[in-house]
C-alpha cells in the first residue's frame, strides 16, 4: 500500500510517469497498471488519498496490482490517456490526428477504431464532460487547425499546402479563420491583427498553443 500511496501523492503534485519512475524506482509498466486501476475505481486522486489502506485495497483490488496487463499495447496506451485527453481539448485536434501521432511513435499499437474505443472508454470512466466556464471578452484562444488547406500556384500549377490559423472567443464561439502562406511569426502576427479587426474588440488575454 505504501507503493500505491507514493504514486498517488506524486500524481496529485503533477509529476509525470517518467518523474515518478525516477523518484520511486517503480518501473513505468507498474505505474501504468496502477493508473488504470485508479481510473477504473471511479474516484479522483484526491479522494483515493483520503481512504484507509483497507479501503484502498478493496477499491483498487491492490492484491493483484503486480499482475501486469499481458498486452503491452494496453499498458502503453493507458500511460498516454492523460496526455490524449488534454490534447482533445485543443482547437483543431481530432482523434485521427492523435492516433496518427500515437502510431508513428508506437508502430505496433492499436488500429484507429480500437484506439478510439479504448480512449472513449477511459473518458467515460473518468466521467469527463469537457465543460468549461468562460467570461465574455476575457480570452481569445488561438491555434492552428489540424489539417492544412491547399491552393494551386497559377504559374507552376503546383499544389501548395498552407497552415490555417483559428481564433475563437470561447464564451460566444465567435470565430475567425485564415489560411496563411506559412507559419512564420510575421504571418501569424498579421493574421492575429486581422482577427482583432474582424472581432472589433480586444480581449483581456490571448491563449495560443504551439504549432506542431
Amino acid at each position: 500500500m505504501q507503493k500505491i500511496r507514493q504514486i498517488l501523492l506524486f500524481l496529485e503534485r503533477g509529476f509525470s510517469q517518467r518523474s515518478i519512475e525516477r523518484e520511486t524506482g517503480i518501473n513505468r509498466r507498474t505505474i501504468a497498471s496502477y493508473l488504470q486501476r485508479f481510473a477504473d475505481s471511479g474516484f479522483s486522486i484526491a479522494e483515493l488519498l483520503l481512504f484507509s489502506d483497507a479501503e484502498l485495497k478493496a477499491y483498487l483490488n491492490a492484491g493483484k496490482a503486480e499482475q501486469i496487463e499481458k498486452d503491452p499495447r494496453r499498458i502503453h496506451l493507458a500511460s498516454q490517456f492523460s496526455y490524449l485527453f488534454s490534447e482533445l481539448r485543443r482547437v483543431g485536434v481530432t482523434r485521427q490526428l492523435l492516433w496518427q501521432e500515437y502510431i508513428n511513435e508506437y508502430p505496433d499499437g492499436f488500429g484507429y477504431s480500437r484506439f478510439c474505443k479504448l480512449l472513449q472508454e477511459h473518458i467515460r470512466k473518468q466521467g469527463a464532460t469537457m465543460r468549461f466556464e468562460h467570461e465574455p471578452g476575457k480570452l481569445l484562444q488561438v491555434d492552428f487547425a489540424g489539417d492544412m488547406l491547399h491552393y494551386v500556384d497559377t504559374d507552376s500549377g503546383e499544389l501548395i499546402a498552407c497552415p490555417v490559423l483559428v481564433a475563437v472567443l470561447p464564451f460566444s464561439g465567435y470565430s475567425y479563420v485564415e489560411a496563411l502562406v506559412n507559419a512564420s511569426l510575421p504571418q501569424v502576427l498579421r493574421a492575429l491583427n486581422n482577427a482583432l479587426d474582424y472581432f472589433g474588440r480586444v480581449p483581456l488575454s490571448v491563449k495560443a498553443y504551439p504549432y506542431r
